[in-house]
């Protein structure tokens, strides 16, 4: 049996170990599951090599930074996968058409991927990471570790997806972007794409960051920096030879004869590499220095991997040769030509033997192997291919690590480096570095000599820890000896004034002959900033307030024991309040004074503390309602009509919602966001009080122009709209209602005000919320009024009160009506034909709209059907009624029933039922567009982010609204931003509609632009169904084509002739001009 048929059966047998992991595959296809164990198992054992890339870099630098390298060397291969599965397969492997990266959304998130893409995914995400890991040690023991991870994701999500869609981008299908793939190049495990674009975004990190401290002597002379455990780092060196197995045999993406070659050239080229740099050390170091032969084994490895399945075992042999000799060099021209640091010689390693194994296997392969068929041919496709990734990542690393550096944020301090990064960003030790810290306490006379240094059984410096804490001991007696001393000393010196002192039980102590200090205790002079030597012989009323000397002279002469507040004066010119009080004593055979001193300004501190609570909200610091009672009488007693005071009451809209689905945490954020936001925008001259739960109040004072409060009102509106990011990341829409009064025009009392601003409060809460109204007479009535509207709505319905009109829509191309608009009129028993202005906005804030909605649809849906087959009808759908989740299966539902093709349906939405949640509007959108129906966006240019909503939304239609429209005739900046939403709409490839057309010249102007559509009473008004369906053959070609302005206005006048007489005689044709 030959070798390669052992191999076939080993891997056969592991795939039958492994077969209940297989029960994905239904199709009983043994080969194909054997092939993804196979690569799964080879995805482990690239997974292993991250294992080896930490304990070789952790071995290979100071134990002060071997934790954050290990840190370093998690964390870059977690957000690799996470980068690479978000978007990075997309951009690696998707197709890319005419994009020079790939783009498949089924790719984004992997959100629909079979097992084999799956296996396909887990294999390459190794590749991913091992990008990413090599980075790790080249700028080891210097860089931050939040930048780090910041250029892994980079790396992951972009730099390394990027050029691996140029060369292996059709690994899943054809992708007209792999130039390099498609052109023969050659890297069969990643030569260049995996290592060599570590190895140059490494050279790409050395050069931005620098050398570590004292890596290069002041002449330029290379200090050599040993790791402080080079058997770890060999170890990892095992795991990395082992982990290639799976790096190069996994490739193949499949078991067969083809593994145990490539295996075998793998081993080969470690082995001769690792021996050559044992020789190259022998021969130019006169040792072996322990990194050597490990570099060169690996880079014998990392120059194998390109032409590992074309190469025989002699090639793989001299391929090992040069890429080992290579890196090793390459590493000594770095550090003593170039001085470049690379604490473990990734860059020579991973970047240069990585382009000698891609270009080495064009010469040593036999030319049979390779796909030009040409070893010069395919020298060419090889150096190109090299070219590219250096030029592209190097030059894409080194802009990242520039930026990351300008922002002061890619590299650790002086300090930081040297106490070390374990300390600097994890807060932990290893090795004996607390013992040096310890030490260099003690040279400086900075350490406590009671402290004793923990030793932990086993521990490698223990004896060391043992030996410092003797010492410690040793110290701590001489000092206690020298101390007792001099404590025995001092006693006898101060027994009697200690004892005179031990009489007084306040804070500070001062004994004093007429003003004269005798002695005093330290928290005396500690309060005056001086030392006790100091005070002696000194006058106490030098340190007493102007005012405060007569004050205690008289409290000495009456030898008074009452309390009086004083101001001490310190030393520093702080003027301190204080209580004191004394009493005389008799002190060596004289009498003396004690006086008595206790500091008061933590007492005043609390209670100023406690009168501020008093008048301000404890979560937010904003004036509570007590204070804002307070300064709204002040404000409303002192404004006049030239200087009026504005009153705004603030109320959050969906506060109650937020607080019971997130909890009272999260109701107490968005409570100080908002307080925040609203500071931030109002007048200096203004109070801002939160008068409970999520209420909100500005006082304005001194307005000089009623539109200065509207603006304010206005932007408190837009700032509350914006979405409030709590902890954790979620993000929640709150939104706000603003009522605002304006004294003394509106009230010249504090109550009457509040009143008239909580009246416009309500009234923008009934227009539904999100908006802001000032109070204006008859508010109160008109608001009566809605309620009486509230309440006919709910028989509406039922009486048949609503009917549906119909406006056509007129092609320009055809001169013939394309479709109609379903508009909706409530004709009220009492108050007769109600305008949808009126009742529209009602109907939203009170929900009966939801209901309201689903009938307009049902009807429009019903007449295109019976009455307009073939022909197109847009209905209006309300923000509330489309933010429901169960919107667009009611939408179906109702298509399904009437039998309307969902293509005949457009449904208009505006730009406010996008803000706030864009992300879920546009799920809503593309189910709707995968069902069928068409959408338009309606009243377009009258939001704040209409063209960002064009790029974000798919939208089929674009309705210019008629406020454009109408100022054609009059306004020049109304004509400039017609004719650019014209432009804007034909160049995207969208349907263009004008609303509102009334006049022949706002026709032509429309027509010259380009505009497709046509709507308004210039073309035909809104019918009742029975009107509409006699109208519809319509033909509006003489009005259309328009020669002149004279013809213009004579086919005008004849149309709405011709209408009049239609309309008298019962003739059919609709040529409807207002």
């Amino acid at each position: 049996m030959k070798w390669h048929d052992y191999s076939r059966a080993l891997i056969t047998a592991a795939a039958l170990v492994a077969l209940p992991t297989l029960a994905f595959a239904d199709d009983g296809n043994l080969q194909r599951n054997i092939d993804s164990t196979w690569v799964l198992t080879a995805a482990a054992l690239v997974m292993v090599m991250q294992v080896g890339f930490l304990l070789l870099e952790a071995g290979m630098v100071r134990s002060k930074n071997s934790i954050n390298v290990a840190q370093k060397n998690l964390l870059d291969f977690l957000f690799a996968v996470t980068a690479f599965w978000f978007a990075g397969f997309m951009i690696g492997f998707g197709p890319s058409g005419s994009l020079p990266f790939g783009m498949e959304p089924r790719y984004l998130l992997l959100n629909t991927i079979d097992s084999n893409e799956a296996a396909f995914f887990v294999f390459q995400v190794m590749f991913c990471g091992t990008a990413a890991t090599i980075v790790s040690g080249a700028v080891a023991e210097r860089m931050r570790l939040m930048a780090y991870v910041i250029g892994s994701c980079v790396l992951s999500l972009l730099i390394y997806p990027l050029f691996l869609h140029w060369a292996w981008g059709g690994a899943l299908g054809p992708a007209s972007a792999a130039f390099l793939g498609n052109a023969g190049f050659v890297d069969f495990a990643g030569s260049t794409v995996v290592h060599a674009t570590g190895g140059w975004v490494s050279l790409a990190a050395c050069l931005v960051i620098g050398a570590r401290r004292g890596r290069f002597g002041a002449d330029g002379t290379p200090v050599r920096i040993a790791g402080h455990n080079p058997v770890l780092a060999i170890t990892g060196g095992f795991f990395l030879y082992i982990g290639w197995i799976g790096f190069n045999g996994g490739s193949t993406l499949h078991a067969g004869a083809s593994v145990a070659p490539i295996i075998l050239n793998t081993i080969l080229a470690g082995a001769v590499g690792g021996i050559a740099g044992y020789v190259q050390s022998h021969l130019s170091d006169g040792c072996i220095l322990p990194e050597k032969p490990l570099n060169g084994m690996l880079g014998g490895l990392v120059a194998i991997t390109a032409g590992c399945h074309v190469l025989t075992p002699a090639g793989a042999g001299a391929i090992g040769v040069i890429g080992s000799l290579i890196a090793l060099y390459a590493n000594d021209v770095l550090e003593k030509k170039l001085h470049i640091d690379d604490a473990v010689g990734a860059i020579g390693v991973h970047g240069f033997a990585g382009v000698a194994g891609t270009l080495g296997l064009a010469v040593l392969a036999p030319a049979g192997n390779l796909p030009t068929g040409d070893w010069l041919a395919q020298l060419q496709v090889q150096a190109l291919g090299a070219g590219v990734n250096f030029c592209w990542t190097f030059a894409a690393g080194y802009v990242l690590f520039w930026a990351l550096k300008r922002f002061s944020i890619l590299r650790v301090d002086a300090e930081e480096e040297r106490i070390g990064l374990n300390m600097a960003e994890h807060g932990t030790r290893l090795g004996v570095g607390h013992i040096e810290a310890a030490l260099e306490g003690l040279v400086n006379g900075t350490a406590d000599l009671r402290m004793r240094l923990p030793h932990v059984e086993g521990d490698e410096s223990e004896d060391l820890t043992r030996m410092f804490n003797r010492l410690l001991e040793n110290l701590e007696d001489e000092e206690r000896t020298r101390s007792e001393i001099e404590t025995k000393l001092r006693t006898a010196e101060e027994a009697e004034r200690v004892s005179a002192l031990s009489n007084a039980t306040f804070e500070g102590i001062v004994m004093h002959k007429d003003g004269i200090i005798l002695d005093s205790n330290n928290q005396l002079a500690n309060l005056v900033g001086l030392t006790v030597k100091d005070l002696i012989g000194r006058s106490m009323f030098d340190f007493l307030g102007p005012s405060d000397g007569a004050t205690v002279q008289e409290m000495v002469r009456r030898n008074a024991s009452e309390q009086y507040e004083v101001t001490v004066v310190a030393a520093n010119g702080d003027q301190i309040p204080c209580a004191i009080r004394g009493r005389k004593i008799v002190f060596r055979g004289q009498e003396v004074q004690i006086g008595c001193i206790v500091d008061l300004r933590e007492r005043k501190a609390a209670e100023r503390n406690m009168a501020y609570l008093a008048q301000h909200d404890p979560l937010t610091q904003l004036a509570n309602r007590a204070l804002f009672n307070d300064r709204l009488a002040r404000a409303v007693g002192a404004a006049t009509e030239a200087q009026p005071a504005a009153l705004l009451l603030i109320d959050l809209d969906r506060f109650k919602f937020i607080n019971d689905l997130h909890g009272h945490q999260a109701g107490d954020a968005v409570i100080c966001e908002t307080a925040r936001r609203i500071e931030s925008v109002v007048p200096a001259n203004s109070t801002v009080a939160r008068l409970g739960g999520d209420e909100f109040a500005v006082i304005v004072e001194g307005v000089e122009f009623q539109t200065q409060v509207e603006d304010l009102a206005h932007r408190i509106v837009q700032l509350s709209s914006a979405s409030i990011r709590l902890d954790g990341g979620t993000a929640v829409d709150v939104g706000a209602s603003v009522g605002v009064a304006i004294g003394p025009r509106d009230g010249d009392d504090a109550e009457t005000l509040f009143a008239r601003a909580d009246t416009a409060l309500y009234h923008s809460k009934k227009l539904g919320r999100n908006c802001y109204n000032v109070f204006k007479p008859g508010m109160n009535e008109l608001m009566e009024r809605r309620r009486e509207l509230e309440g006919d709505m709910d028989k509406a319905l039922q009486r048949g009160e609503f009917e549906v009109y119909f406006q056509p829509r007129v092609s320009v191309a055809t001169s013939r009506i394309t479709g109609y608009e379903a508009l909706l009129r409530w004709n009220h028993p009492d108050r007769g034909q109600i305008s949808p202005q009126e009742f529209i906005p009602v109907a939203e804030a009170c929900g009966k709209i939801v209901s309201i909605g689903a009938w307009i649809l049902r009807q429009a849906c019903t007449a295109a059907v019976e009455h307009f087959p073939g022909q197109r009808i847009s209905v209006n759908i309300s923000p509330v009624q489309f933010q429901r989740a169960e919107f667009v299966e009611e939408a179906r539902r109702t298509v399904e029933e009437t039998g309307i093709r969902p293509g005949l349906l457009e449904l208009e939405i505006t730009e406010s039922m996008l803000l706030g949640d864009d992300y879920g509007a546009l799920k809503r959108i593309e189910k709707l567009k995968s069902l069928g129906f068409s959408i338009a966006l309606d009243d377009f240019g009258t939001g704040y982010s209409s063209l960002s909503y064009l790029s974000k939304f798919p939208f089929d239609t674009i309705k210019i609204d008629r406020s454009f429209v109408s100022g054609i005739e009059t306004n020049e900046n109304a004509r400039l931003i017609a004719r650019t939403v014209v432009d804007l709409a034909n160049s995207m490839g969208k349907a263009i509609v004008a609303e509102g057309v009334e006049t022949a010249a706002q026709a032509e102007f429309l027509i010259r632009c380009g505009c497709g559509e046509l709507q308004g009473y210039l073309l035909g008004k809104p019918l009742p169904i029975s009107e509409a369906i006699e109208a519809r053959q319509a033909s509006f070609e003489d009005l259309l084509a328009f020669r002149g302005r004279d013809e213009i206005d004579d086919q005008v006048e004849k149309l709405r002739r011709a209408w009049s007489k239609m309309t008298r005689t019962g003739e059919a044709g609709e040529l409807a001009t207002g």
